[in-house]
């Protein structure tokens, strides 16, 4: 059903209409200065009324957080703080691998992250990833990990889209403003930060150490700044995971068995890693002349991720299908449990295939070695702006940016003998609470050593162009109007590099008696199931994984059917009006033309060796703010926006050869468009104080929903045979979406403090798709992709001259990962509970005491339905404790 809330705009009725409403408007005209369109949230107490103010006389549906908010949160990169902004929902991790104890991707009306585009002081900036699904993924969104939260002068949050903006946020642009040498008051500042960092998890303490100097001359007319930064981190996740779920045959031993969904290997794992962040900022601004000036900055970031994952697995795949594949299935030594359609519990015995049990294994362990991966992003832009005369203002802006993402991502595999058998049983909190009798000790029975794996690389670039002018009119309507045009050139590019294991490399005699130790004895980390008391499974050294992983595994096939190379041009023109009709109604109107063109290399089964596409849009967009009452602000905004595809789902595939299942591409995706109406009403019941309601609507044209076929492809795990691949494959369709933002804001007195926001967000597919999860059938689910129902953030603080503290708790509701296979992934609800302390010695030192994740949330992913879970997660809790100093 469609809702009524609903805009239905062709581009060119729409871009009509807006312009008849301003002319309309124009002829009840009354003298008035333009406002300027920012909502700032800033620090605590002594910023908060400067804030409301801002709010109050701002056009659009706009948010802003300084960096003095930033500074007094545990926030190590934007994305931490972004989280806490009303209408804006975070991601800890790109794809279904759960999550990695750090806000990655920003999403806005609870859209999918590919929805919300991300820019630095006003243009694009490229990144990259370390974990190798999410770089074949080829994401457009920015991977925050790599923007650490010192560089900020301030974040603004777009909600609404208005003409002058570079198009690509369907749902919204995040903008991170840096800092200028200019804006500083004093000559020359110099600042600095060191922090220690506390994993409970890991048990580590790191450090943490940033420094900015910035120098201006007398005059202010010319000015550099230099800031650097290093920030490592060791991490421990402790895991369960449902790593290969499946079905019994249909002429399973037992009958009452026979096609149900089954575990084959349900794991326990512990993930290393240890995380450094590096880089530095530098800017130059020059005042040429009273109407002239240049800004020249230049960034570059890279984080080192160096990571291991093992993956102690209980092996019921040949009792299921038989010792060696043979297809004879056994019974079950003890009943299982079955909830539902799904075998919750299970265990076969060391006698459960009577006298021979050749070919049968207890336990698979997996390491997961990735000892070189890494991630980076740089940037040059140059800035220019040239008053010409008391009327016309120009500004232009160069620049070229890169980033990439590379990694060995290598599995070492053993098998250990049959033994005394193996089984699972899921726990109400879906741990899988493994039952291998004799798993503590690596029995070498004959399997060797399994290798898998593969060598990612990818790059992301882009070199653009802008103009823009603002020219000043003498009607008192329209007083004046802003035009311009950008250009870029955009290339993503992935190689793909398959493994080959010597064969030295495969005899398990080559495994030292050293390499083989246990899990700690909490080797479940925190978990809330304390897995059979006193077994520790066994497991294989990352030392030892490593130096085989360099003796014997090589990269030097080309995985033609995951690489791909994509072109990408874009040219946009705009105009835009500033509307003041009335002393107390003001806003903009305008329409952006944009042209997309794109050349695609990539594979597809049956398909062709490269894909020409182009697309052209007109975005109009309106946006009104008016004084409806005193201390009442009214909002309106309609507009058209877009989102080009991740280039990973126009090209490239992610495939699981042991499973052969997989994500594919569809070269043939269009642009999501999306048609947004937002109303807004904003009370400012007393001194520093809010409380605001937003109702918002979209309909989105080509949104983003996944297809299930089966597909051929060459199994690069078995000497490149041809197989038949259960792939799901992104199919753009229509949706809708419907929600409501409520925040309110509120200063108590005595230094004491509130604020909460909520965010309802209703996202459908509104089209059946037969192939689909979405597809008429009595369990289908229709709900889009990153879409959480309910979101809401709650904080206190308090502050004085000397001490300041905030505590902000965030949650998010259900929403669905992806799909691989034609099965959804879903993340289930978790919140966060984060705090901070600083005591201010005197105005050059302060000290500071920050926590992030006190709660350590149990973080769940599942498929399809709770009873077939994917992983369950726990990170631990991170404190950081340092010093700032100022001078």
């Amino acid at each position: 059903m469609k809702s009524n809330l609903t805009p239905n705009l062709t581009p060119i009725a729409s871009a009509v209409a807006v312009l008849v409403m301003s002319v309309a408007m124009s002829a009840h005209a009354q003298q008035a200065a333009p406002v300027q369109q920012e909502v700032v949230v800033t620090g605590i107490r002594g910023s908060l009324q400067q804030s409301l103010n801002q709010k109050k006389n701002s056009e659009s549906f706009v948010e802003v957080i300084t960096a003095e908010d930033i500074g007094k949160m545990p926030d190590k990169n934007v994305a931490d703080s972004l989280s806490r902004v009303s209408g804006v929902t975070t991601t800890s991790a790109g794809s279904a691998e759960g999550s990695f104890g750090e806000n990655e991707h920003v999403q806005m009306r609870s859209l999918s992250s590919q929805m919300t585009l991300t820019t630095l002081n006003g243009h694009t900036v490229s990144s990259g990833d370390w974990y190798g699904p999410n770089i074949a993924a080829g994401g457009r969104s920015v991977s925050f990990t790599l923007l650490p939260s010192d560089l900020v002068g301030s974040v603004v949050v777009h909600k609404s889209s208005q003409a002058d903006l570079v198009e690509g946020g369907a749902a919204g642009t995040v903008d991170i403003l840096t800092r200028r040498p200019l804006d500083f008051k004093e000559k020359m500042t110099v600042s600095a930060s060191a922090e220690a960092a506390y994993s409970s998890a890991a048990k580590s303490t790191d450090p943490a150490l940033s420094a900015l100097v910035s120098w201006k001359n007398d005059d202010n007319t010319f000015g550099v700044l230099g800031q650097v930064f290093s920030q490592t981190r060791k991490l421990q996740r402790a895991g369960s995971e449902g790593v290969w779920w499946d079905k019994t045959g249909a002429n399973y031993a037992d009958p009452a068995l026979a096609g149900k969904a089954i575990s084959l290997l349900s794991g326990a794992t512990l993930f290393e890693q240890t995380r450094k962040r590096e880089g530095g900022y530098l800017a130059a601004q020059w005042k040429a002349a009273n109407n002239l000036s240049f800004d020249l900055s230049g960034f570059y970031a890279t984080v080192d991720a160096k990571n291991y994952n093992t993956n102690y697995m209980a092996d019921v795949i040949n009792p299921v299908n038989g010792p060696g594949w043979n297809g004879v299935s056994v019974k079950p030594t003890k009943p299982a449990v079955l909830k539902g359609n799904t075998i919750n519990s299970v265990f076969y015995g060391k006698d459960a295939f009577g006298a021979n049990s050749a070919g049968a294994w207890s336990v698979v362990e997996d390491v997961a070695a990735r000892p070189d991966a890494k991630t980076d992003s740089q940037f040059v832009n140059l800035d220019a702006k040239w008053t010409v005369n008391s009327d016309l203002t120009l500004t232009g802006k160069v620049g070229t940016t890169k980033g990439s993402g590379k990694t060995k991502d290598v599995g070492f595999e053993v098998l250990s003998g049959w033994d005394q058998g193996a089984g699972y049983t899921v726990s109400p909190e879906g741990i899988f609470i493994l039952d291998v009798p004799g798993g503590a000790k690596f029995t070498r029975a004959g399997g060797g050593i399994g290798g898998w794996g593969s060598y990612t690389e990818s790059t992301d670039k882009e070199t653009y162009a802008q103009a823009d002018g603002e020219l000043k009119l003498s009607s008192e309507a329209i007083p004046s109007i802003k035009f311009g045009m950008r250009f870029a050139k955009h290339e993503r590019d992935l190689t793909k590099l398959g493994m080959t294991l010597a064969d030295a490399g495969k005899d398990e005699k080559i495994i030292p008696d050293s390499a083989v130790g246990n899990y700690d004895a909490n080797w479940y980390g925190n978990l809330p199931v304390n897995p059979t008391p006193g077994f520790r499974p066994f497991k294989i050294s990352n030392d030892f994984v490593a130096s085989w992983v360099d003796k014997y595994a090589t990269f030097t096939t080309h995985a033609t059917q995951q690489e791909f190379n994509i072109k990408e041009d874009t040219s946009a023109a705009y105009v835009m009006a500033n509307l003041q009709p009335t002393d107390k109604v003001s806003g903009n109107v305008g329409v952006r033309l944009v042209q997309t063109k794109m050349n695609i290399k990539a594979f597809l089964p049956g398909g062709l060796p490269s894909y020409e596409q182009s697309f052209n849009d007109v975005l109009p967009s309106l946006n009104l703010r008016a004084d409806v009452a005193k201390n009442v602000v009214g909002r309106f905004a309609l507009n058209r926006s877009m989102s080009r595809p991740e280039f990973g789902q126009l090209a490239g595939n992610d495939l699981r050869d042991l499973q052969h299942n997989g994500v594919g591409s569809n070269p043939y995706l269009t642009p999501i468009r999306s048609n947004n109406v937002d109303f807004g009403v904003e009370w400012y019941f007393a001194p520093k104080a809010l409380f605001a309601a937003n109702l918002f609507a979209s309909k989105l044209d080509g949104v983003i929903a996944y297809g299930n076929s089966k597909l051929p492809y060459a199994d690069a795990a078995n000497g490149g045979a041809i197989a038949i691949y259960d792939i799901s494959s992104p199919v753009n369709t229509q949706g809708s979406l419907v929600g409501l933002n409520l925040a309110y804001e509120q200063a108590l007195g005595g230094g004491f403090g509130l604020n909460a926001n909520y965010t309802y967000a209703d996202g459908k597919q509104t089209d059946k798709i037969a192939t689909s999860t979405c597809n008429g059938k009595a369990a289908e689910d229709c709900t889009l992709y990153g879409t959480s129902k309910n979101s809401y953030n709650l904080g206190a603080f308090f502050e004085n001259d000397s001490f300041g503290a905030r505590i902000s708790y965030s949650f998010r509701d259900t929403y669905k990962l992806g799909n691989r296979g034609g099965k959804d992934y879903f993340q289930d609800g978790n919140g966060s509970l984060n705090a901070s302390f600083n005591y201010t010695f005197n105005k050059n030192i302060q000290f500071t005491l920050e926590a992030q994740n006190l709660n350590d949330p149990l973080l769940t992913t599942y498929v399809t339905d709770q009873t077939q879970i994917a992983g369950v997660y726990k990170n631990g809790m991170t404190v950081y404790a340092g010093v700032r100093l100022k001078y």
